[in-house]
């Protein structure tokens, strides 16, 4: 199975959430499909673009994020239902999408624009970069940390209790 079958897989169990469509097809992918109406995701491939929207009433707002890099989007989609599965599921929380830094030696590639805080991906260490259009540095920081590994091995860690073995140093952890 690979990781969008499985990704689809798990958000029908935690919610019903259908996820409807391929890249292949025209339209794209809708999650939450059949349900318009309502506060739904969608992602589409075109002119060699990959782009998450949130979209509500029927209407899709500007890309929450935008990569050339299937690897890289398919991890962007993970990190925004990572938690949220989490959470379903009764399993704490990992402050890998919430606060964590970014990796350290990687950096954050600005667009450059003094107008508003967009970034057109991260470079690590080693001068690689991984494009990801978007002004959520949250994404970025966590993207730093898990990019290395395939998708569907870190979705995999999200849906143990313990995040275990990738994503464990990130649980939250109750105060004392």
């Amino acid at each position: 199975m690979d990781f969008a079958d499985r990704l689809a897989e798990v958000l029908y169990d935690a919610w019903g959430m259908k996820v409807a469509g391929s890249f292949a097809a025209t339209g794209g992918l809708v999650f939450n499909a059949g349900v318009f109406a309502a506060p739904h995701e969608e992602a589409d491939y075109q002119e060699g673009k990959y782009s998450f929207y949130y979209c509500e009433r029927a209407s899709r707002g500007a890309p929450l994020f935008q990569t050339t890099n299937r690897h890289v989007f398919d991890h962007c989609v993970l990190q925004n239902y990572g938690n949220p599965l989490r959470i379903r599921y009764g399993f704490p929380k990992l402050t890998l999408g919430d606060s964590a830094s970014i990796r350290s030696g990687w950096t954050m590639v600005h667009t450059g624009s003094s107008l508003r805080h967009d970034y057109l991906g991260i470079r690590s260490g080693d001068g690689n970069f991984y494009p990801c259009e978007t002004s959520d540095f949250r994404l970025l920081a966590g993207l730093s940390h898990v990019v290395k590994y395939s998708p569907l091995d870190v979705l995999e860690c999200y849906l143990r209790p313990d995040a275990g073995p990738l994503l464990s140093q990130w649980l939250s952890k109750p105060a004392r």
